[in-house]
């Protein structure tokens, strides 16, 4: 997707696939699809970097609003857009960006993938299917028309009020504030309790009598993966 973007792929450019044999989430960690099992697409924004940069939350956001309104399901955020129910996760969605050289225009290619009808997940992965939650799950594509169109809703929002038109609406859905985390950031390891999103996205974690940012990086509930 990164490529297509530096060879001037137009916004709204989608790879939709079937299957992932090698696909890669956060941190460099392996990431494996059999077929027919889940919604796996990338998809390109254009749009200026103050914009890029709530994105993700764009992102994240438009899905737990599908789920709620189209399915019936209750989704919660991890910081800044993995989809929780109960506790497990259901999608992800990985966000990366390519410079287009003018100030006014930055690239973002937004991985996302959806966990439809998975029969069993690897042990120690707290992971749910949508197929366990709803009788009717649908299909990938159809799935990624409705959440493409709540995407342009929650981008338009950003576009008129910034990040912080967002927040309210992401609080609402987050999980994990309040609580213990573990933030793996390019800086490091940091347990804490997380605090809160700052007005740029920021997530504010209290560690050793210190309140720390974190504008990158991959959240663990608790003292552990998750």
């Amino acid at each position: 997707m990164l490529r297509a973007a530096r060879e001037g792929a137009a916004e709204g450019y989608t790879c939709l696939a079937g299957e992932q044999t090698a696909g890669r989430g956060r941190q460099g960690r392996a990431w494996i699809a059999p077929p027919g099992t889940a919604l796996l697409a990338s998809v390109l924004i254009r749009r200026s970097p103050a914009v890029a940069s709530g994105i993700p939350f764009a992102a994240g956001l438009a899905l737990v609003d599908v789920l709620a309104t189209a399915y019936g399901v209750a989704g919660g955020l991890k910081w800044p857009n993995d989809v929780l129910v109960d506790g497990r996760k259901l999608a992800g969605i990985l966000c990366e960006v390519e410079p287009s050289g003018a100030a006014e225009d930055v690239a973002v290619a937004l991985g996302l993938g959806v966990n439809l009808r998975v029969e069993r997940f690897p042990d120690g992965l707290e992971a749910v299917s949508l197929d366990t939650l709803i009788a009717n799950p649908p299909a990938a594509e159809e799935l990624l028309l409705v959440w493409g169109t709540a995407l342009g809703i929650r981008i338009a929002m950003l576009e008129q009020g910034g990040i912080s038109a967002l927040l309210t609406d992401w609080r609402r859905a987050a999980v994990g504030l309040g609580a213990p985390v573990t933030v793996h950031s390019p800086a490091g390891i940091v347990a804490g309790v997380a605090l809160d999103v700052d007005d740029d996205g920021a997530l504010l974690v209290e560690a050793s009598g210190r309140t720390l940012r974190f504008l990158a990086g991959d959240v663990h509930l608790g003292a552990g993966p998750g």
